[in-house]
């Protein structure tokens, strides 16, 4: 029942939706906090701006997640409509993504994962949109600036740039090789303003700074946290069948669409990689390992054939969502 419900095209997701964050994030404007960054987490360059606006009232930085939410969720419609990651027109996709960050109850006020979601959308977008162009030189700078742009955000969006590589040489049988180097220089343009920037105002020591304690500072809310393991476990088991269940029906899949998951898996295994080996990335990371798992899960519960573990699998998941609200 509450599957079907998800997982239909009707127009009235586009209340259903943000009804489901408002609800979903109670706790953030009834008792509003600040995420508890490390020293040095809300100063990465551009980040520290947004977080001088929004230092003088937590409500304001709570409702500011919610609509970051809100918006991901239909950007995440947008691209299944267009490059039919799922072939059926379903909102299940936004659902089960306002689902997952609905359980990270710390990450329901604002962080620099959010905006690195941002560009990391928009990068995705710009890598599937040239499998049907001749040249697409623009996007290939345009693919590499945005990962440069997020990551003034969140510093680890950078390790997100093999994506744009390994998207460009499996879309195209022979990219040439102005649509490797272009994303480098996309890259650096907004690194070299910053680096331009503190070099000028004779500010070179807190740029290295800012750099290591974003990469060093040891940086877990995993340990002794029973109710976020359990969810997380409760996530990563999900999602590893629906991957067995996606290789099952991975011939079925147009070519396009099996290219496009292959970079959805390259972004899940870069995710579990900073997870493990950068010190500084938390459950924060989980934002941005979202999006993959997102079409991962929907497209298993939209095509296994017995809907009764379908529908138990959701309210499950919502009934653990429910139960960190109290716990956490």
């Amino acid at each position: 029942m509450i599957l079907r419900i998800l997982k239909t095209n009707q127009a009235y997701h586009f209340i259903l939706i943000p009804l489901l964050v408002a609800g979903l994030w109670f706790r953030s404007y009834i008792d509003p906090v600040y995420f508890p960054y490390f020293e040095g987490e809300n100063d990465m360059f551009l980040y520290r701006f947004v977080h001088q606006w929004v230092a003088h009232s937590a409500l304001l930085s709570n409702l500011l997640s919610m609509f970051f939410v809100i918006v991901f969720s239909f950007l995440i419609l947008k691209l299944n409509t267009e490059y039919a990651f799922i072939r059926v027109r379903t909102f299940l996709p936004s659902n089960i993504f306002v689902l997952i960050i609905g359980g990270l109850i710390t990450l329901h006020t604002l962080h620099p994962v959010y905006f690195a979601l941002l560009f990391l959308l928009l990068c995705v977008d710009r890598i599937f949109q040239s499998y049907e162009k001749e040249k697409f030189h623009d996007s290939a700078f345009e693919a590499g600036f945005l990962i440069g742009l997020g990551s003034l955000f969140y510093l680890n969006l950078v390790f997100f740039f093999p994506i744009i590589w390994v998207g460009f040489a499996l879309i195209k049988k022979r990219p040439q090789w102005r649509n490797f180097a272009l994303p480098v220089l996309g890259l650096a343009v907004p690194w070299l303003f910053t680096w331009s920037y503190h070099y000028l105002t004779n500010q070179l020591p807190a740029f290295w700074d800012t750099i290591l304690v974003n990469f060093e500072t040891e940086n877990s809310f995993f340990s002794g946290n029973i109710p976020l393991q359990v969810y997380l476990g409760y996530l990563m088991l999900v999602s590893f069948l629906g991957g067995i269940f996606l290789l099952n029906q991975y011939d079925e899949k147009k070519i396009s669409t099996r290219k496009n998951f292959q970079v959805f898996f390259l972004i899940t295994l870069i995710a579990f990689a900073l997870l493990l080996f950068v010190p500084a990335v938390s459950q924060e990371i989980v934002v941005i390992m979202s999006l993959p798992l997102t079409y991962l899960i929907s497209n298993y519960l939209i095509f296994m054939k017995q809907k009764f573990w379908g529908n138990l699998f959701v309210y499950l998941f919502i009934a653990l969502i429910i139960y960190l609200q109290f716990v956490s």
